[in-house]
């Protein structure tokens, strides 16, 4: 649980990181935001690495409580019932999250509802789950809900090394951006958001936007900025988006793949709009 205190604190850590990133970067165009690039060196990236940090971190501790499941006798037995009460105590100790177990052949079954109707064969992430590496950030719409998600999953590897299963966790995006929001005490004038390379829009302060196509909202100057993004590991960038400017600092996660956004709307930011992005 996040203190007063400890909110107090990263609210002035955030806001005075930004002091400087704004008056650093000001109100022009991407262009003249990078010729300022030295003048948010060091406090801008602060709270942008507080953002990639915080999210991060929750995915990779779901990661590791799947791996520590993944080594136990249940796990390796590869049969349902003996893994879901280990499964769903692992849920209890992460973000809100459907839990699942999968079979080679992509069928599976899930903490909160038993035997699943769909198949995961057929998800992009599947295949290198099976060839034994682990996955995490992957952006689809849940079989099971129909909520939008990312995946974090495991592979389960007996000592011959042979892949009997898959446990996963498919983190609802809504309410992990809720929960960051929540952790970082946002003011009012700071947006945060997270995309990959398709791009869709993973995370967002706005849940109206997650996992919407950023350059296809009909706003070219974010469509703009969107792709300069795509083509840079990090940088500053400056654009106009529901009639405000927003000055952004990016980076992308190698834990992710996804380009982590955290800036400022020194006029304050809107009500987010769930219904009408």
């Amino acid at each position: 649980m996040v203190t007063e205190h400890a909110r107090s604190s990263w609210r002035s850590l955030l806001l005075a990181a930004f002091a400087l990133f704004v008056l650093g970067v000001g109100n022009g165009n991407a262009q003249d935001a990078s010729q300022h690039r030295p003048a948010v060196t060091v406090d801008g990236k602060v709270a942008l690495a507080s953002l990639i940090a915080l999210s991060d971190g929750h995915l990779l501790r779901l990661a590791d409580s799947l791996r520590i499941l993944a080594e136990t006798a249940a796990a390796q037995s590869g049969e349902w019932e003996k893994i879901r009460g280990p499964l769903a105590q692992a849920g209890q100790l992460n973000v809100p999250a459907v839990n699942w177990f999968a079979l080679p052949d992509g069928s599976y079954w899930t903490v909160q509802e038993g035997k699943a109707a769909g198949n995961l064969s057929t998800r992009a992430y599947f295949p290198a789950l099976l060839a034994g590496k682990t996955a995490i950030g992957d952006l689809v719409v849940s079989k099971a809900t129909g909520r939008s998600i990312a995946i974090v999953a495991v592979p389960v590897v007996r000592p011959d090394k042979t892949v009997i299963g898959i446990l996963g966790g498919s983190v609802y995006l809504d309410r992990l951006s809720a929960r960051l929001e929540r952790e970082m005490d946002l003011d009012k004038s700071m947006v945060f958001y997270s995309f990959n390379a398709q791009p869709l829009v993973g995370l967002d302060w706005d849940p109206g936007l997650i996992f919407l196509d950023p350059t296809k909202l009909g706003q070219e100057d974010l469509s703009r900025a969107i792709r300069d993004m795509l083509t840079k590991t990090q940088g500053v960038a400056s654009y106009l988006f529901r009639g405000k400017r927003r000055t952004v600092l990016f980076r992308r996660s190698p834990v992710t793949g996804w380009w982590y956004v955290f800036g400022t709307i020194p006029e304050g930011r809107e009500a987010a709009r769930p219904d009408n992005p």
